[in-house]
């Protein structure tokens, strides 16, 4: 069982290691590990906070496969926590960002950006909801 600061850590580790690229200006060459890192940080963002919410029990992990398309995030998430339909539609929007990152041809700096800007919405969102910077 991950606790709140395991997951603050986690979170934090993949954040940073994305920061690290963007500063060396590495997104591109390195937009496998961004697409797979945004992917792990994006699910820790919303299993940390719906921990802290007491939405889902300890022992629930979050998986980047849930989000697979709406309709199944749907079904692993069928109760109710603030802005559901976005943070899910965001998440669904993240699965596939590493999809198209993690896998074929080497995408352009656009993609592998709109993947970056879109996990800073899912953590703004979260740190929005939850008062707090994470």
């Amino acid at each position: 069982m991950t606790s709140l600061e395991e997951h603050k850590n986690s979170i934090h580790q993949f954040l940073e290691d994305i920061n690290e690229k963007i500063r060396a200006g590495q997104l591109v060459e390195r937009q496998k590990i961004v697409g797979f890192t945004a992917s792990e940080a994006a699910t820790n963002l919303l299993e940390y906070f719906l921990h802290k919410k007491e939405r889902i029990p300890s022992g629930f992990r979050v998986n980047h496969n849930y989000f697979a398309s709406e309709k199944r995030a749907e079904r692993y998430f069928d109760f109710d926590f603030e802005q559901k339909k976005e943070l899910i539609n965001l998440l669904v929007k993240q699965e596939e960002f590493r999809e198209l990152l993690c896998y074929g041809k080497e995408k352009k700096a656009e993609k592998v950006e709109e993947a970056v800007h879109n996990l800073t919405k899912i953590k703004e969102i979260i740190s929005e909801q939850l008062g707090e910077n994470i």
